[in-house]
């Protein structure tokens, strides 16, 4: 017995503690009405139920048929290009097909009328200089060797006619001794030494005058050697002069494309001639050039409407029209095998501050496939597996009706219904009507 007086002593103790704690919590005995409004004088032995979430809205999934336009976005891929600029080509040298570029002034630099922007190797035309320097000198010396020569000429032949015209004297005063005084042969041979003293004076004068009248044929030949070395040489400093090229004007300096190599122009390139190498645009002549395939090339007309993104400066966007069409279709790239057209665009605003040449550019173009048709979203549209098109038709997804549909030109949003549905139908979604396919 002392045992379970011990037991129930302890019980008695914790229920004391359980009920102190009870009540300090303020849990303990509460009255029923406290517990449960208006269960008065009844236990609660129910936890208190968890008020129920509100019905949730029903989505609108309704769509009335109506009258609209059929369209398709035709996204084009294309590049920020001036409509003016001045382009720097590949000199034409007589002397060279190609030649190296060494030097390129910064791509993207604002550059000054007369900076220098391009150089070329001009180590071969160095050497032909030196050549044709040479050259010149020989032929300057030849002139002088060719003057000193026939001036040598010159004094010979005026040497031979004053001889002729001495001897000439000679004769004459032993021509003039009488025949009496002399024997018959002697006064013959001094009548012949008198025609021969005369015919000699007319060859020497003779040959001093066709003398003085090629001297100047003689200078003019070895002069046009000279002639021709300087001529060399000008042409040789004319092409130097061209390796070496000043900005024509202020601008942004843009360097050309390599098409071999497919990319920009490049210092230790060989280019040709009349390659483009760079160029300097006007800013705010700035185009969008669109890249078009044959394709896509019937949708589109001039003044087109378009919105335009530059993949540089992401949300920026512009607006535009279509400007012209090329209308032969080339390679996009030297390395491409494919065929595109170009269509610029105009943009309605030009902000040079942001518009950079060479800019790649998003362009968004609406075609407009049909107008004034009986026309329904594409999430509207259904398609089963033997390929019919069809609409749940009605305005209730509970009591909708598959409706099979003929389509037409079918758009980005929105589909042409050639028959099935008509104007003022209502439509429920797929996915929403409680119907059997």
């Amino acid at each position: 017995m002392g045992m379970n007086d011990s037991r129930r002593n302890v019980c008695r103790f914790l229920a004391a503690a359980v009920a102190a704690i009870l009540f300090s919590a303020g849990l303990y005995y509460r009255p029923v009405s406290a517990q449960a409004p208006g269960l008065s004088g009844k236990t609660n032995t129910q936890p208190v139920p968890v008020p129920a979430a509100a019905p949730v809205k029903e989505k609108n999934v309704l769509y009335k048929v109506v009258t609209n336009q059929i369209e398709r976005d035709l996204v084009l891929t294309g590049e920020l290009r001036p409509a003016r600029s001045v382009v720097i080509n590949a000199p034409n040298i007589r002397s060279s097909f190609a030649n190296m570029v060494t030097f390129l002034a910064p791509e993207g630099a604002n550059i000054k009328q007369g900076d220098r922007i391009v150089e070329y190797d001009d180590s071969s035309l160095m050497s032909q200089k030196s050549e044709a320097e040479r050259t010149l000198d020989e032929a300057k010396l030849n002139i002088e060797k060719t003057k000193s020569d026939l001036e040598a000429q010159r004094c010979d032949l005026l040497n031979s006619v004053a001889q002729a015209e001495a001897d000439l004297n000679v004769a004459l005063l032993y021509a003039k001794i009488g025949k009496e005084l002399l024997p018959g042969n002697t006064y013959q041979q001094y009548q012949l030494n008198l025609e021969k003293a005369k015919l000699a004076l007319q060859k020497a004068k003779e040959q001093l005058d066709n003398f003085e009248k090629t001297y100047s044929s003689q200078m003019a030949l070895v002069e046009i050697s000279k002639s021709q070395a300087e001529i060399n040489l000008k042409k040789i400093d004319s092409d130097m002069a061209l390796l070496k090229i000043d900005a024509p004007q202020d601008g942004i300096f843009v360097y050309g494309d390599n098409w071999q190599s497919n990319r920009k122009i490049q210092p230790g390139d060989n280019v040709f001639q009349g390659m483009e190498v760079a160029r300097l645009p006007d800013l705010s002549s700035t185009q969008v050039v669109g890249y078009v395939y044959d394709t896509e090339y019937g949708s589109l007309q001039r003044d087109m409407r378009c919105t335009m993104t530059l993949d540089a400066l992401p949300g920026y966007q512009m607006t535009g029209r279509i400007e012209s069409l090329t209308s032969v279709a080339g390679r996009k790239g030297f390395a491409s095998q494919k065929k595109v057209f170009q269509a610029v665009i105009q943009p309605d605003k030009v902000d040079p501050a942001l518009m950079k040449p060479g800019m790649t550019a998003q362009i968004v173009i609406p075609i407009v496939l049909a107008r004034d048709v009986t026309a329904v979203p594409r999430e509207y549209l259904g398609n089963d597996s033997k390929g019919r098109y069809y609409v749940f038709k009605g305005t209730e997804s509970k009591t909708a009706s598959v409706q099979y549909v003929e389509v037409g030109a079918m758009g980005d949003r929105l589909v042409q219904i050639v028959s099935g549905v008509a104007g003022g139908d209502s439509l429920i979604a797929l996915g929403t009507a409680e119907v059997l396919r």
